[in-house]
């Protein structure tokens, strides 16, 4: 079915999925192939340079792949995407695709823990430099560009601070001095926002999260335009072996299937806890792009366009790491665990998990402080929700 001209819904259920022409399945098979038979009808069209639709080696592409890469393609309003076994993945295979020793990227001094260290920790192995800037405006992007700088390199909602980046005058500026954009979109998926329609070049998920949101999977998806795909499909994709198994594709196929569905009621459960939390003593700021006296609240309300602000809060509480952890260890519904995304509520402390291989004085500066907690609110009834942090807030007075 052609889903070009429907709208996201209709994208997320039937996008890169027909019924199978041989059975009538509605859902496509699984294929868990590792190599397929070669015809001499096959081998010529490969040869000529046509490889539509042609299958040689798992590492290469899968069937089920390619309808999950279409799927996710049509819903980021993207010529191509390319599925990777994990999100570390994707940025990873992203990144080294255009970037060599000897180049420069620019990146937010905010991202997630694992691209730093890839980023302060791999790339210097390679000689590859990174500057970590306070924000993207163009003013400090103007100060931290030189003459080999590649890339430039955002988060849609940095993680876990939750401030909202400008996408247009982020894709601006790369165009206008001759960068690509790279924007990580995990924390808002395509239903709150695509990139590339602001301009920005490379767009990368942990599919982990919210595109397949039952947490029973590991998964990334680079999505760009179909040259800049292809050239990492056929070279560093392969060499480098970064391929999702086929089983973790059926699965995102499954959950984009209700993507609309649970994004609407994370976001809704989101803002109702966020309010609330505002009310409790023991909680000293409270960060959600949906609260009015968020710095980017304007800008989240356009870009995200009046679906929802994520599902995605922090708190700092009183007491540091000691304080954080006793509200942690006496929740009883919210799971105490890394990632989100999840139907489950997930809550997870950033200086101890996610950034805490990250020198302390570094992690202050990310705004990662030590009361800080990170909440995945996940789709349950609200009123659960809120009656969870009230009963683990009323031990912190014990």
């Amino acid at each position: 079915m052609d889903v070009s001209n429907c709208k996201f819904a209709t994208k997320a259920v039937h996008g890169g999925q027909s019924p199978d022409e041989k059975t009538g399945a509605l859902i496509a098979p699984l294929f868990l192939n590792s190599t397929y038979v070669w015809t001499p009808e096959k081998m010529e069209r490969y040869l000529a340079g046509d490889k539509e639709g042609i299958f040689t080696y798992g590492r290469s592409r899968n069937p089920t792949q390619n309808d999950l890469q279409t799927k996710i393609a049509a819903l980021e309003g993207a010529e191509a995407a390319l599925s990777t076994a994990s999100g570390m993945a994707a940025i990873s295979l992203a990144l080294l695709s255009v970037v060599h020793p000897g180049d420069h990227v620019i990146a937010n001094k905010t991202v997630y823990g694992g691209t730093y260290a890839l980023m302060t920790k791999i790339f210097e192995e390679m000689k590859i430099e990174v500057t970590f800037v306070d924000d993207m405006l163009p003013e400090t992007l103007d100060k931290a560009k030189q003459p080999n700088t590649k890339v430039v390199y955002s988060e849609t909602v940095s993680n876990p601070t939750l401030r909202v980046a400008d996408l247009t005058k982020l894709a601006d500026w790369a165009k206008r001095n001759g960068v690509l954009s790279f924007i990580d979109s995990t924390f808002t998926s395509p239903y709150l926002v695509r990139p590339l329609e602001y301009g920005i070049d490379v767009v990368v998920h942990s599919t982990t999260k919210y595109i397949n949101g039952h947490g029973d999977i590991i998964g990334g998806v680079i999505v760009s335009n179909a040259k800049f795909i292809e050239n990492i499909r056929s070279s560093i994709y392969q060499e480098l072996g970064s391929c999702p198994s086929p089983f973790a594709c059926w699965l995102q196929l499954r959950g984009l299937k209700t993507l609309h569905l649970r994004m609407r009621q994370h976001c809704e459960n989101a803002m109702a806890l966020a309010k609330w939390l505002e009310q409790q003593p023991c909680v000293e700021s409270v960060i959600y792009p949906g609260l009015e006296h968020h710095p980017d609240h304007a800008l989240a309300e356009k870009q995200f366009g009046g679906r929802g602000f994520g599902g995605m809060v922090c708190i700092t509480v009183k007491g540091g790491i000691p304080g954080a952890q006793k509200v942690i260890d006496h929740m009883h519904m919210a799971r105490y665990c890394v990632s989100l995304g999840d139907l489950d509520t997930l809550i997870e402390h950033p200086a101890t998990q996610t950034h805490g291989k990250i020198a302390r004085e570094e992690r202050y500066k990310m705004g990662v402080e030590d009361g800080l907690i990170r909440i995945s609110v996940g789709i349950e009834d609200i009123d659960d929700i809120i009656a969870d942090f009230d009963h683990a807030f009323k031990q912190l007075d014990k």
